[in-house]
């Protein structure tokens, strides 16, 4: 989530709108839609089966319903979803965690840490929800702080990460090997992870943000993560924010369908235009959509006119300090959003 968002909307609305309209354009001629069978396939071909089935099963709830999700942090991994039950009376479906260390905490703190979520993420698979996974990542060689995740490089900076040899690209290689074994603990136990490296690149908050090859970024974890230390529970969640003001067209920042399993977008002030959705289908080819993060939770009127987002993920403390008691509720309850139980129960009819 960007820590800046002071938005100025009211003449910009306009603005957003039209970039969004060139993203579409921009990949108007090279992205067809997939057959539907194969666009609830893995881009990862030895993906394993509870990740297929999970990919599968999200595909099928297109248009139909909407699970609900909340973000946790690092630190205290099962605070915000149990609050989140204590308002409304169910948890979320979906739980969202971290792994990004970013309070500056030592190796030994960072690997409890990090232990506390893949143990918490265990759990909630054993009961039926579904788990994510977010990487704010400090650049690579610095202190694990929140600065350096914002910290501002160069294009030409940025280059020496992506190429190999570099001091820079070893530093790059030994964060991702560091986290890939947290997610071998899910992989050895069965849980599927949606996992969505580097969001809101196409904005230029994160060092990763606003770079004219990020593609080699997201090739080079991909490569890592799948074909040496073969993380085959992951579905790959490219998520963009929103392509407002402050931020590129999606297209310029698009890996392609072929390593990408779901298309998410960050949509925060309750700035849920119909173009930020209607851009993010055109690129999907019929693969999955989701809301990455929110602030406010959608109206039923949004959702009704974007009945295809799957899933969605309100963020962190945002979760109280954007909406009320009420807001919540309603959003939890309503008829075409999916709670754990509901989710729990939607899976197993969808298997039989």
């Amino acid at each position: 989530m960007m820590d800046v968002k002071k938005r100025r909307k009211s003449r910009l609305v306009l603005k957003a709108a039209v970039i969004c309209l060139l993203s579409v354009f921009l990949f108007a001629e090279s992205q067809h839609s997939l057959p539907a069978d194969a666009a609830a396939l893995p881009v990862n071909a030895n993906a394993s089966q509870e990740a297929r089935s999970l990919l599968s099963y999200l595909s099928s709830i297109s248009g139909k319903q909407l699970i609900t999700g909340q973000h946790d942090y690092l630190e205290s991994p099962d605070e915000l979803n149990n609050k989140l039950r204590t308002i409304s009376g169910s948890y979320a479906g979906l739980h969202g965690y971290e792994l990004g260390a970013i309070s500056n905490q030592s190796a030994e703190e960072m690997a409890r840490q990090r232990n506390n979520v893949i143990s918490s993420a265990i759990q909630w698979d054993r009961k039926g929800g579904i788990v994510a996974m977010t990487f704010h990542q400090p650049l690579p060689g610095t202190a694990r702080t929140w600065k350096n995740v914002q910290t501002k490089v160069t294009q030409e900076q940025f280059d020496k990460y992506v190429t190999p040899g570099t001091q820079e690209y070893n530093h790059l290689i030994a964060d991702l090997d560091d986290v890939a074994v947290y997610l071998k603990k899910l992989r050895d136990a069965n849980v599927p992870v949606l996992w969505r490296p580097y969001h809101e690149m196409n904005g230029d908050w994160f060092w990763w943000g606003k770079k004219n090859n990020f593609n080699q970024l997201w090739d080079i974890m991909y490569d890592r993560f799948v074909n040496v230390h073969h993380l085959n529970n992951l579905i790959w969640v490219w998520n963009p924010n929103a392509p407002n003001p402050y931020s590129a067209p999606y297209a310029t920042v698009f890996p392609g369908l072929a390593k990408v399993d779901i298309l998410a977008a960050d949509i925060y002030d309750n700035d849920f235009q119909d173009s930020y959705y209607q851009g993010l289908l055109a690129l999907s080819g019929g693969k999955p959509v989701a809301i990455g993060e929110n602030g406010q939770m959608p109206s039923a009127e949004v959702l009704a006119k974007q009945p295809k987002w799957v899933y969605i993920m309100t963020f962190g403390k945002l979760l109280t300090e954007q909406n009320s008691n009420s807001d919540i509720k309603t959003f939890m309850n309503a008829n075409n959003t999916l709670t754990l139980p509901e989710l729990v129960k939607n899976r197993e009819a969808a298997s039989k």
